[in-house]
């Protein structure tokens, strides 16, 4: 028979999150690696091309600040999709790793064009293009880093540099990570009116 405490915290998780992933299997048991530890388990095929970060980032924001204090923060994560298993997830890359190219990785997207090409996908200056909307992950940004002659291999650190300014999608590449852009140069023209209104 499952611990009553863990059915409690599989449940209380699958009302979090039901209304954003309502397909998602939520399991809680006792961490092999250490058992006086909880091991979360969220599945869900939508996680499917997102990174670990992406993945635990969409599921935190939708637990309650003070339910995650008081029954989660020492609980470990595994964000997967149906088919993978815990082990076969990369790790995120270090840190200080990441803090120390920030500003070269930041650079060297600007010089690219890679902000404008992104831009151009949701808000083309072409009236005869169909301007794109945001998916909830990097698919528009991966395309623009291959018209900006960015190899694969430079992708993992492109997105986790851009995870660390806030960019958790296309759109928030636009509107966190980009210095300025015309999405969210329209985006706080709308804002502006709204309030004028």
């Amino acid at each position: 028979m499952q611990d009553i405490r863990l059915a409690k915290i599989e449940s209380d998780i699958r009302g979090f999150v039901r209304a954003s992933y309502p397909e998602m299997v939520v399991r809680a048991e006792y961490w092999e690696q250490d058992p006086s530890r909880i091991a979360l388990f969220f599945i869900d095929e939508r996680f499917r091309g997102l990174y670990p970060r992406q993945r635990y980032h969409y599921i935190v924001h939708l637990i309650p600040k003070d339910y995650y204090d008081s029954t989660l923060a020492d609980t470990q994560w595994f964000e997967l999709t149906p088919d993978e298993r815990p082990e076969e997830v990369g790790d995120d890359p270090d840190e200080e790793f990441i803090a120390s190219i920030t500003s070269d990785v930041m650079g060297v997207l600007q010089k690219k064009n890679f902000f404008a090409a992104l831009d151009e996908v949701f808000l083309p200056e072409s009236s005869n293009a169909r301007p794109q909307t945001c998916s909830g992950d990097f698919r528009h940004a991966k395309q623009a880093l291959q018209l900006c002659g960015f190899e694969e291999s430079d992708w993992s650190d492109v997105f986790h540099v851009l995870m660390g300014k806030g960019a958790f999608c296309d759109c928030e590449i636009l509107y966190n990570a980009a210095a300025e852009s015309r999405l969210k140069t329209q985006y706080w023209k709308r804002r502006s009116h709204e309030t004028n209104s």
